[in-house]
């Protein structure tokens, strides 16, 4: 019975076991199902990507770098390599030239890496580490990232890039004083831009021309280009393109001596600074009112992603109160359960007893009925006898008659003795008990106990002892006391 509670408490457990892993699998779908999918986090890294880019084009640096961020974050989410890609070259360019030198080296090596066969964006996150190396004057290291993004650049085929890259290159060559190979990278950067330049683009090829010569020592060549700035600035509207070339044109005039137009051009320069920083006060609340939209916009940029992570956390934190509670009132069943299986099994084990201890009771009392009824037939065989003895006597027999009779009946014994022979035999040590445990008994009291064993009559028990009814109720109410008492 035992073996059979351990099975059934076995296969509750498995039972519990099962419902477990239904009710994980239910969670593990409700948390997927309301995941948000990786387009939805692709898309919002690239929208994030987009709106940094405007706000740093509007000159918000500061908000620019947080949408940066937040698209790295969901490109890492989403598993977006050129979404990382993008906002670290872009955090790396917000961060600027007097930022933590490693942090920036670290984002443009990992920018550049992560553009993979995005061979323009690769070109210019190495052209940026390039002038990175270059500004704290690392000027090898400058010089092979620069040449390593020219590579990427023409395997771009990106005119662009490769401009990008050439007028690094010539900065490069510049600074370290190699005049020559600054001219000959600035010539490559004009041939590659003649197809589509503008003002702006003659006018830094005019300047950069101009500084190299007039460092050389050519100062006829550096004239000549100068000249050619001037014309082109004259032409030109002034604004904040055109604004920086008047303070070089000053400097020039001012070298040759020509004072009246250097004051000419320096005043033109004053006035765009006073009107750029004019510019820059009435954009101020442009600014500040435009912080309260972006952050409404990154918001909503958000909203869905945040909402899918509060119904993930609401819907797992349900859910796992739900296992728990599942979890305890099994396993409280299962105790429960296994508890009335042993409690069965105890009381099958119980009644199983109780049937042998009846079987045995019914077996004792068979025998004890058994010992009565030869214990009757005994006592009323003595009965015969002592009525024939009385015969004898009332019939002035002989003593000896009556001595022989005795001894035909009893042998070498009185009757007592044979009685106490047949009640030995029922209850053994019964005379030897009565003596130690109530000794103020006498010999009648103890004769009268032994004879209640066998429920005889009064009447009987008188002619038994040979005395009336009177003494042996009087006999009996003795020995009741005396036993009391003991």
């Amino acid at each position: 019975m035992r073996t059979k509670s351990i099975s059934l408490c076995f296969c509750k457990t498995q039972y519990i076991i099962k419902k477990a892993w239904i009710l994980a699998l239910l969670v593990s779908f409700l948390v997927t199902a309301c995941h948000p999918n990786p387009r939805d986090v692709r898309q919002t890294g690239r929208d994030a990507l987009e709106n940094a880019r405007i706000q740093l084009d509007s000159g918000n640096k500061a908000e620019a770098l947080q949408l940066f961020k937040d698209a790295e974050y969901y490109g890492l989410l989403a598993n977006d390599n050129l979404t990382v890609a993008h906002a670290r070259y872009n955090i790396a360019r917000c961060l600027g030239y007097y930022a933590d030198k490693d942090e920036t080296i670290s984002l443009l090596k990992s920018a550049a890496e992560g553009f993979g066969n995005d061979y323009a964006n690769r070109s210019e996150a190495l052209r940026e580490l390039g002038d990175i190396y270059q500004f704290h004057s690392q000027f090898d290291s400058a010089e092979y990232c620069l040449e390593q993004a020219m590579v990427y650049a023409e395997q771009s085929g990106s005119t662009e890039a490769k401009r990008n890259c050439l007028s690094a290159l010539h900065a490069l060559y510049f600074n370290v004083g190699d005049f020559e190979k600054s001219a000959d990278y600035l010539s490559q950067y004009w041939k590659a831009s003649i197809s589509d330049a503008d003002d702006n683009v003659l006018m830094y090829y005019y300047h950069d021309m101009g500084n190299i010569y007039s460092e050389s020592g050519d100062l006829d060549s550096a004239d000549y280009y100068y000249s050619r700035l001037e014309e082109l600035v004259s032409q030109a509207e002034p604004n904040e393109d055109t604004w920086f070339y008047y303070g070089v044109l000053s400097d020039f005039a001012e070298e040759r001596g020509d004072y009246e137009t250097a004051c000419k051009y320096g005043c033109l320069y004053e006035e765009g600074n006073n009107l750029r920083e004019i510019e820059q006060q009435e954009n101020n609340l442009a600014l500040i009112s435009h912080k309260y939209d972006s952050e409404v916009m990154r918001n909503e940029l958000n909203r869905k992603i945040i909402i899918k992570q509060r119904i993930i956390v609401i819907v797992s934190l349900v859910a796992t109160l739900v296992l728990a509670a599942l979890l305890v009132s099994q396993i409280r069943l299962a105790r429960r359960r296994k508890r009335e299986a042993e409690i069965s099994a105890e009381l099958f084990h119980f009644k199983q007893q109780n049937k042998a201890l009846a079987q045995k009771h019914a077996e004792h009392e068979q025998i004890q009925q058994d010992y009565a009824d030869r214990l009757s037939d005994a006592l009323m065989k003595e009965q015969r006898i002592m009525l024939l003895l009385d015969n004898y006597l009332n019939s002035n027999k002989k003593a000896n008659l009556l001595n022989e009779l005795e001894t035909s009946v009893y042998g070498d014994k009185d009757h007592w003795e044979a009685m106490l022979e047949v009640v030995d035999q029922l209850y053994p040590d019964l005379m030897e008990t009565l003596r130690q445990k109530y000794p103020d008994l006498d010999e009648d009291e103890r004769k009268s106990y032994i004879l209640s064993y066998f429920k005889l009559s009064r009447q009987e028990e008188a002619d038994y002892l040979g005395t009336t009814v009177n003494m042996i109720d009087k006999l009996r109410g003795r020995r009741r006391k005396k036993m009391e008492e003991g």
